[in-house]
């Protein structure tokens, strides 16, 4: 199966960032001020899979001098158009070589781990990201799991699609965007 990153044009880049969550991005995000403040020391902190920056500026908000990428230059491109002061690079996938080892307290990864496709490729991203972790360093992975597509959420249905429920991870899902116009995406 070929897997393409559907977030590569600057039109889908756009528009993603623009889609709203609030539902969502609360449950995802409420208990991470408190989970930080607990387990991380120090400010430097690397947002990867950035996207159009959202989860960077959560980021900055709580005081953390952020760097974000994604395997998007559109993506990235986006991120710096809303936040032009931010630090949005685009890398080669599971490619950190443009940080210093051991250099971030916090790497947070907010839901990229759902759209990379092989059980390999994820092995060689924490891998790498591990690298950049300091000693006392702390990454937070949030992520996804099949049985999300199986029910009824704030942000998306899926009860029209029965066939979700024979999803295993990696398999195709379909569903409906609530809290957007365009509800069929």
């Amino acid at each position: 199966m070929n897997f393409s990153n559907v977030y590569k044009d600057d039109k889908r880049a756009d528009a993603y960032s623009k889609l709203q969550f609030p539902g969502t991005y609360h449950l995802a995000f409420r208990d991470l001020p408190a989970i930080i403040s607990e387990h991380v020391t120090g400010k430097e902190a690397l947002d990867f899979g950035c996207g159009s920056g959202r989860s960077t500026r959560f980021l900055q908000k709580l005081g953390f001098r952020v760097s974000g990428v994604d395997i998007s230059k559109a993506m990235t491109r986006k991120a710096r158009e809303i936040d032009p002061e931010g630090n949005y690079y685009a890398i080669e996938e599971g490619d950190f070589s443009q940080f210093k080892e051991g250099s971030f307290d916090l790497i947070l990864s907010a839901f990229p781990f759902d759209n990379i496709p092989t059980m390999k490729k994820k092995v060689m991203n924490l891998r790498g990201l591990r690298n950049l972790l300091s000693d006392e360093g702390r990454l937070i992975n949030l992520v996804s799991t099949p049985e999300i597509y199986t029910h009824e959420w704030t942000s998306f249905s899926t009860k029209d699609f029965p066939e979700n429920k024979n999803a295993r991870s990696g398999d195709t899902v379909l569903i409906i965007q609530m809290d957007t116009e365009e509800k069929n995406l």
